[in-house]
């Protein structure tokens, strides 16, 4: 058996290096979901589409000021960018109606739509390549 002082100091030293390791994996993991928003946000901003927010339609550029805006203000709490699909990009808060992209005669809901950019996005090789 080891004595109680190196015993004790190993110890530490393991939760540490644990504690360490584990706070590299979660700040690696909100980087990597605000790459994602951040990429969502570019992807609903250079669109070629109209966003429908509450009936009226809004162009790409407007639309992604208004969900960045939403990101800001509940930033914290939005851990992924699923989360930033589920709660911020499919519908209005205030009138509870969904969000609607047309997308040339196609009309899509946009939590759908982003979606749908997101698995694209998450196969590019050069996210590939990173992970």
């Amino acid at each position: 058996m080891m004595p109680r002082p190196i015993r004790n100091a190993l110890l530490a030293a393991a939760a540490t290096v644990t504690l360490g390791v584990w706070q590299t994996a979660a700040a690696s993991s909100e980087s990597s979901a605000k790459a994602e928003i951040d990429h969502l946000l570019e992807f609903v901003g250079t669109s070629s589409c109209t966003f429908v927010r509450n009936g009226t339609e809004y162009a790409p550029d407007k639309a992604r000021e208004h969900l960045a805006g939403k990101y800001k203000f509940v930033g914290s709490r939005i851990t992924s960018a699923e989360d930033f699909i589920k709660y911020l990009a499919t519908g209005s808060s205030m009138s509870g109606e969904p969000y609607h992209v047309k997308c040339g005669k196609t009309d899509a809901l946009s939590g759908v739509w982003l979606a749908d950019e997101l698995r694209r996005y998450r196969k590019t090789p050069q996210l590939q390549a990173a992970r």
